[in-house]
């Protein structure tokens, strides 16, 4: 396997990135005619090389190398993205992915079991607040109960799917985690040590614990000029200490972090005092006692200023994840396909959520990082050198090959 940047890989990111809203970045949201597009665009790329795909009852893209016997290596990530993202998260995972089958059909190799290329629907939570929806039906979840979720325009997300001739209640027809036998993901570090350190290969140990909130803040709506400022019930004011006050409670904690990344509130008027404010919360550690602790203490400060505000506050939780550890024989596996690739490494954890975390519950699943440019992700600035993305699909290469021999 040569050292050089794959050309057919480069040129893989650049179509892909065609299939985005209009505006900087990369938007490609859950159950969205570009995504829908991209898939087509995706399956398309697979038949060139001689896979067999289809988008499953849950959205979820799945190509297939149908040979040998046994349960299947899946390899793969997802294609959606938060809105004006780059063009790397979750989409170089799937497009190394089918590079990676692309380099073991040249050199003429034959796996003794199936090798499944997935792209898993909806990983990212943007839209309808459904993180990790594909990954959770293919794992056997029951998700049917989040049709009703709303998006910002007022859609449901069972709405949503009906374009794609697909039904709600019928998405846990897309479980099919008991004909895998182990899952592969390679991402983008989305943080900066990889090429502080100037190291090529991530080899991820585990992926961080995380609980996710909407929090409701209910004051009084009212003149803006006519009431005094000691009489006013602002639900704005509150929420901002709030989420002041979380922010401080992270920094005081080793290797915790959260974030309130949306906020909205009403009646939204210049001059009405703010009734009601809603707003995001997502709270991360790398163990889960420490992510026990930073959420108890997060929980009684927001109560606690919405007794001194004279506020409610209402605490509804939208995901939870345990700290998820990656497999001993795959970070091994992963690490000596790194050296035969010639490729530095090096194990750290993941302070981002992904899919793997999902799969890791139901069957061995790990996990390599590429280096991401300054550690900027979630962003049209995101970028990943062409040479360090092809190594990382010459490395996803020997795993796979490895695993399938």
């Amino acid at each position: 396997m040569s050292d050089a940047p794959e050309p057919d890989l480069d040129e893989d990111i650049a179509g892909l990135a065609e299939f985005s809203r209009a505006g900087p970045g990369i938007t490609r949201l859950a159950w969205t005619e570009e995504l829908r597009a991209a898939y087509q665009w995706l399956g398309g790329r697979c038949e060139e090389v001689g896979l067999r795909w289809n988008v499953d009852a849950a959205g979820n893209f799945v190509a297939r190398w149908e040979v040998g016997e046994g349960p299947a290596t899946l390899v793969g990530s997802h294609l959606d993205s938060v809105p004006n993202g780059g063009r790397y998260d979750g989409a170089l995972g799937v497009l190394a992915g089918l590079h990676a089958i692309r380099l073991l059909k040249r050199r003429g190799f034959v796996p003794r079991a199936p090798i499944w290329l997935i792209a898993f629907m909806d990983e990212e939570n943007t839209r309808f607040n459904t993180a990790l929806f594909g990954s959770r039906a293919f794992c056997g979840e029951d998700i049917t109960g989040l049709g009703e979720r709303r998006d910002a325009e007022d859609m449901s997300l069972a709405e949503a799917m009906r374009p794609w001739d697909r039904d709600i209640s019928q998405a846990t027809r897309a479980a099919a985690v008991a004909d895998v036998g182990r899952f592969v993901e390679l991402h983008v570090e989305q943080g900066p040590r990889l090429e502080q350190q100037e190291l090529q290969v991530g080899v991820v140990t585990s992926i961080v614990g995380m609980v996710g909130y909407r929090i409701e803040v209910t004051g009084e709506a009212n003149h803006a000029g006519t009431t005094p400022m000691e009489l006013r019930r602002d639900a704005l004011c509150g929420a901002a200490r709030m989420i002041l006050a979380v922010r401080e409670i992270a920094r005081a904690s080793k290797d915790t972090t959260a974030n309130v990344g949306v906020i909205s509130v009403a009646p939204a008027s210049s001059n009405v005092i703010p009734g009601s404010c809603h707003f995001t919360l997502d709270l991360r550690a790398s163990q889960d006692d420490a992510l026990g602790q930073l959420e108890a203490v997060c929980r009684r400060e927001i109560h606690d200023i919405a007794v001194t505000e004279d506020l409610q506050a209402s605490l509804n939780g939208t995901y939870r994840m345990a700290a998820v550890p990656m497999d001993d024989h795959l970070i091994e596996v992963i690490e000596t396909a790194a050296r035969e690739e010639g490729a530095s490494t090096v194990r750290l954890p993941s302070g981002a959520g992904h899919d793997a975390m999902l799969l890791a519950r139901y069957v061995p699943a790990g996990m390599l990082f590429v280096p991401s440019r300054g550690g900027v992700s979630h962003s049209p600035e995101e970028f990943t050198d062409p040479e360090d993305a092809g190594r990382g699909a010459r490395v996803l290469a020997r795993v796979l090959e490895r695993l399938s021999s």
